[in-house]
C-alpha cells in the first residue's frame, strides 16, 4: 500500500487495487481492477499534532464532505449519510454531475486526525461498488505500533 497511508490499516475486498503509481502527483489511488470502467478511490490523512482539538461531530464531517462538492461544483447533492466507523465518526455526501455521474465525498475522524476520500466515477457505478467503499472506508483505522 501507499507509503503515505503507512499509520493507517485498510481492508481492501478482493479485486482492489493501489494504482497510485500511476498518478504520482495525486494521493494515494485505488481501483476495483475486476471493472472494465471502475471508479477511482482517493484517501488522504491529515494529522493532527498540536494546538485545538478538532473533535468534528457527524454533522461537522458531512458539512465537511458537502462544501468540497459544492466548491469544486461537482453537482447535485443525492444523499448524506455520516456514522460511526473503526477509525471513530465518517460524514460522507454523493452528488451527481453532468461531467461525473457519480462522486461520493468522506471525511472520518477519530476527534482527532482525519482522513479525506473521494470516489469519482465516469458512470454510475452498481451498489457492489458504492458498499465496496464504504466497506473500506469504514474499516480504516490507526495503526498500533508497538515499541
Amino acid at each position: 500500500m501507499d507509503v503515505r497511508l503507512k499509520k493507517l490499516k485498510i481492508d481492501f475486498p478482493n479485486g482492489w487495487t493501489d494504482v497510485s503509481s500511476e498518478n504520482l502527483d495525486g494521493p494515494p489511488t485505488f481501483i476495483d481492477s475486476r471493472l472494465i470502467e471502475p471508479g477511482v478511490l482517493q484517501i488522504s490523512i491529515a494529522e493532527y499534532f498540536f494546538g485545538q482539538k478538532p473533535n468534528p461531530n457527524h454533522d461537522d464531517l458531512i458539512e465537511l464532505s458537502e462544501n468540497i462538492g459544492i466548491k469544486n461544483d461537482f453537482g447535485e447533492i443525492i444523499k448524506k449519510e455520516s456514522g460511526n466507523c473503526n477509525f471513530g465518526r465518517y460524514g460522507t455526501v454523493e452528488f451527481a454531475g453532468i461531467d461525473f455521474p457519480y462522486i461520493s465525498v468522506s471525511h472520518l475522524s477519530n476527534g482527532k486526525d482525519f482522513v479525506f476520500s473521494t470516489f469519482i466515477c465516469s458512470r454510475y457505478p452498481d451498489k457492489s461498488e458504492i458498499n465496496d467503499v464504504k466497506s473500506i472506508l469504514t474499516s480504516i483505522k490507526r495503526r498500533r505500533f508497538l515499541f
